[in-house]
C-alpha cells in the first residue's frame, strides 16, 4: 500500500500552491475527494474548500472535522519529488510540500482502506503559511462539526493540544531625506532609528513559552540618500497571552522612543493574529488520538507548541481540535523530506481514530 500512498503524495506536491496561489490545487483536491468519496465540495468567499464526505458503516450523526492547509511556503513552484528508498524529498531547488500535502495524502489513503468512518467535514484552508489567514476568514456557518483534528505537525507520535497568542507589529519609521554626500546633517535616517530600536529589543526565544522576531525590514531608495522611510514586520508569540501583550507593548514603545530621540516618527500597528488556547488533555479528541498512537507501537507525546496552526482558530470557534503529526521533517526548507514509513504510521493512526468516531 505504501507505493500508492507515495504516488498520491507525489501527485499532490507536483501541483504548485504557494500561499495566495492555491486555486489549481484546491480544484484538484476537490475533484479527487468528490470522485473517490462522494464529497460535496463548497467554497467560501475567501476560497477555502469545505468537503462534506458521507460516512461509511457508521452510527454517528455529527461530522468529524479534518483540517488541512492547501498552501506551501516558497519556493514551491516546479516541485520535483525524489524517491530514495523509504524517503521522499525535494530535488533541492524547492520545498517538498509535504507540509501539508502529506496530511491530505494520508487522509485519502486512510479513507481508501477504512471499513468504516464517520461523516467528515474536510477543510483545506488557503494562506495558512501567511498567518493562518484561511482559518481566520473561514465561513464557519458551513461547519457543523464540534470535534476534530488538524493534520499539520511533524512527528507522528505527537498530539498538540495548545498553541500561542501571536501578535503582529507593522512598523513604519519616517525620518527626513537628504543628500548623503552634500548635506547629510539635514537628514534623519529612518534606518538608523529602526536599528536603534532593534538593538535594544529581545530576540529569538525569550523563555520556554515565548518568542519574538523581527522578520523583515525594508527601507531606503538610493545609496546616496539619507533614508526617509523604513518598514518592518515584527511578531511576538507566547503560550501566555498576557506575556505576549506586555512584550508587544514593550516593542512598540522601543520603536516610538528610538524614532523620537532622533527627531523621526514611528507608526506601529499592533494586531492579534490569534490568541493562546489549550484544550484539556482528557478531552475525547486527545484521548482517542493517544490510544490510537499507542496501538501503533509508539509512545504518544501530548504537547503545547509556540508554532501556530489552524487548530487555534477552530478551537476559538468552539470546535475541540487537536493537531496530529504527518511525518514531515525539515519543513519550510529546500531539504524537506518525509519517510514512507512515517506516512504509513500516520495512516494507521488515522484509521484507528476514524473507526473510533464512526
Amino acid at each position: 500500500m505504501s507505493g500508492r500512498l507515495t504516488e498520491t503524495l507525489c501527485e499532490l506536491v507536483r501541483i504548485p500552491s504557494e500561499s495566495g496561489s492555491e486555486e489549481a490545487f484546491l480544484v484538484h483536491a476537490g475533484t479527487l475527494l468528490s470522485d473517490e468519496f462522494r464529497a460535496v465540495c463548497l467554497r467560501d468567499s475567501f476560497g477555502n474548500l469545505v468537503a462534506r464526505i458521507p460516512g461509511k458503516q457508521h452510527s454517528r450523526e455529527v461530522p468529524l472535522l479534518i483540517g488541512l492547509h492547501a498552501d506551501t511556503v516558497a519556493p514551491g513552484t516546479g516541485i520535483r519529488p525524489v524517491i530514495e528508498g523509504d524517503t521522499i524529498r525535494s530535488d533541492g531547488t524547492t520545498v517538498l510540500g509535504a507540509d501539508d500535502k502529506a496530511g491530505l495524502a494520508e487522509l485519502i489513503e486512510a479513507l481508501r482502506r477504512a471499513e468504516r468512518f464517520p461523516p467528515l467535514e474536510v477543510v483545506l484552508t488557503r494562506e495558512e503559511e501567511r498567518g493562518m489567514l484561511g482559518s481566520q476568514h473561514l465561513d464557519y456557518s458551513l461547519l457543523t462539526a464540534r470535534q476534530g483534528y488538524v493534520l499539520d505537525m511533524d512527528s507522528v507520535d505527537a498530539v498538540v493540544v495548545g498553541g500561542p497568542t501571536k501578535i503582529n507589529l507593522d512598523v513604519e519609521v519616517t525620518g527626513r531625506a537628504a543628500h548623503a554626500g552634500m548635506e547629510p546633517e539635514k537628514g534623519i535616517s529612518a534606518i538608523k532609528a529602526a536599528a536603534m530600536a532593534i538593538a535594544g529589543l529581545p530576540d529569538g526565544r525569550i523563555d520556554h513559552e515565548t518568542t519574538c522576531n523581527v522578520g523583515t525590514i525594508r527601507g531606503g531608495e538610493n545609496r546616496n540618500s539619507v533614508p526617509e522611510r523604513v518598514s518592518l514586520q515584527v511578531e511576538v508569540r507566547s503560550l501566555d497571552h498576557d506575556k505576549s501583550v506586555v512584550l508587544a507593548q514593550r516593542m512598540r514603545a522601543a520603536f516610538e522612543d528610538a524614532a523620537s530621540s532622533m527627531g523621526a516618527t514611528s507608526q506601529v500597528t499592533v494586531t492579534t493574529a490569534y490568541r493562546a488556547i489549550t484544550i484539556p488533555e482528557d478531552s475525547e479528541v486527545v484521548q482517542v488520538a493517544t490510544v490510537a498512537i499507542r496501538e501503533t507501537g509508539l509512545s504518544p507525546r501530548v504537547l503545547t507548541i509556540v508554532g501556530g496552526t489552524d487548530a487555534s482558530a477552530y478551537n476559538q470557534h468552539g470546535i475541540s481540535t487537536a493537531v496530529l503529526g504527518v511525518g514531515v521533517q525539515k519543513e519550510h526548507t529546500r531539504n524537506e523530506w518525509i519517510s514512507a514509513g512515517d506516512m504509513e504510521r500516520a495512516v494507521e493512526i488515522l484509521l484507528r481514530i476514524l473507526r473510533r468516531f464512526a
